[in-house]
């Protein structure tokens, strides 16, 4: 990928009125900025659930078997993912706190990127027996995406009132 690739598409971006649109921030409501520091803090949470407290998290909030020969790659999937969401976290927190604009980018790109991740496992996986585990964190997700996809919705309406 070269810079003129980047320059391209930032371009296109920019042209479809997501970024570089307005001077500043300030058709962007201010709750954008308060929900993606929520959001974030909820983030950072999430990563050390996921991290320093792993097995915690593996065995009573996801359900999963550890007595299993899968038990490390499991819980290494689940440490991955955690620090995952201390970056999207940081991410969130310091772009509600210093930039409106790519905050409100982010609550739409984080649900767009949960979408095409879920629908790649559901594909993949399609062909293995249906999961044991509990999944205890879904319905914090559910709540975080709707949160995250709505927020980005009425962000983008009053810009463009």
């Amino acid at each position: 990928m070269s810079v003129s690739d980047i320059r391209g598409f930032l371009e296109i971006l920019s042209k479809i009125g997501m970024i570089g649109s307005m001077k500043s921030s300030q058709n962007i409501p201010k709750i954008v900025s308060w929900i993606a520091i929520t959001l974030g803090v909820l983030d950072i949470l999430r990563g050390i659930i996921h991290t320093l407290l792993l097995n915690l998290a593996a065995t009573s909030i996801a359900g999963l078997d550890l007595s299993t020969p899968q038990a490390f790659d499991l819980l290494r999937l689940m440490g991955v993912f955690g620090i995952s969401n201390y970056i999207t976290g940081a991410a969130l927190i310091l772009t509600g706190w210093k930039a409106r604009e790519l905050a409100l980018i982010l609550l739409g790109l984080i649900p767009a990127a949960y979408l095409v991740g879920g629908l790649a496992t559901r594909f993949y996986s399609a062909g293995f027996p249906q999961t044991q585990a509990n999944w205890g964190g879904l319905p914090m997700m559910l709540v975080y995406l709707a949160v995250s996809s709505l927020t980005f919705m009425y962000g983008i309406w009053k810009r463009g009132s």
